[in-house]
């Protein structure tokens, strides 16, 4: 397991994949980068794949970077998922699609998001908007800490 923090990035293009990590690598943060292509992929990683905990999930992911937009299980379901359990209710959920639908956004604000970003196809530089994201979650954002055996209960997440 590592000890740095984990960053998840969930998405099914694979070229918007491509300059997140890069953009992520040349911030220099010390993290461990995940990547999930499907929502099921990403629910596996989380430890909610099948209802149990996965051996080898991420106990410190510090951010999910989550698309909207994937076929089968989207990025509603996964925040949908994460936010019905304790274990993942607490893990900052950052949603960043293509899409700046007044509704796509206030939806995925009702349903526990911590921020939503629209995906910026600029050439120069590629991916600073995915780099000053991550570097605030990860360097920036204070969160509490419980010991690891201690997961909150559902009256004092409310």
């Amino acid at each position: 397991m590592s000890l740095l923090p984990t960053i998840l990035l969930v998405d099914d293009d694979d070229d918007y994949l491509f300059v997140a990590l890069r953009a992520i690598e040349r911030t220099g943060l010390r993290t461990d980068v995940r990547v999930a292509r499907s929502g099921p992929e990403a629910l596996t990683l989380l430890g909610l794949g099948s209802g149990l905990p996965v051996a080898g999930a991420p106990s410190r992911i510090a951010v999910v970077m989550l698309d909207l937009r994937m076929p089968g299980v989207d990025g509603l379901e996964v925040l949908r998922r994460m936010q019905g359990c304790s274990r993942t209710r607490s893990i900052p959920v950052v949603v960043v699609s293509s899409s700046d639908r007044p509704d796509d956004v206030r939806q995925c604000y009702e349903l526990g998001a911590n921020s939503y970003v629209v995906k910026r196809y600029v050439a120069h530089p590629p991916g600073a908007y995915v780099a000053e994201t991550v570097r605030y979650w990860v360097q920036l954002n204070e969160t509490p800490r419980l010991p690891p055996e201690r997961e909150p209960s559902p009256e004092s997440v409310r």
